[in-house]
């Protein structure tokens, strides 16, 4: 991989792997962090590919697997984030659009993490299950007991 393939790269993979990361986190704060820490571990490997497929899951799964990292140190879950609701409003994001944020965050990270990959991303349910090596039914549960709890939380 030269230079030139790798700014491809990052303008191709970038917002999407962004996403996914605020998704996993919920903290706008961190997700720049994680995105970069992906593209340094790309860069790194320094290997091709052997399709984009199979570029596009390694960067997620490891973009992934850093969120779950950042999560699981207790002194990240005792910070809060105190203008995030005020610059969404800032932003002319409804309210609707702020609740639904909201109850995505509180989802445990396998629901909320499955939810993104499906919905934002528009992946199947057999890609997903090949990026986060696991059973096509497995991700099929989790989709369902993701609705399911996020459709408590927004009544």
């Amino acid at each position: 991989m030269n230079d030139a393939e790798f700014t491809e790269d990052v303008k191709k993979y970038g917002d999407m792997l962004f996403r996914l990361a605020y998704s996993c986190t919920g903290n706008m704060s961190v997700c720049d962090d994680i995105v970069q820490e992906t593209f340094i571990k790309y860069y790194r490997l320094g290997k091709d590919f052997d399709s984009e497929e199979v570029k596009k899951a390694w960067l997620i799964r490891v973009t992934i697997n850093s969120c779950h990292n950042h999560t699981r140190f207790w002194w990240h879950s005792r910070r809060s984030e105190l203008t995030e609701n005020e610059s969404a409003h800032e932003h002319g994001d409804s309210d609707e659009l702020i609740a639904l944020r909201d109850a995505l965050q509180k989802l445990r990270p396998i629901y909320r993490e499955v939810i993104h990959l499906y919905y934002y991303e528009g992946f199947t349910t057999g890609q997903i299950a090949k990026m986060l090596r696991v059973s096509t039914s497995a991700i099929t549960s989790r989709l369902q007991r993701g609705r399911e709890i996020l459709k408590k939380y927004l009544e």
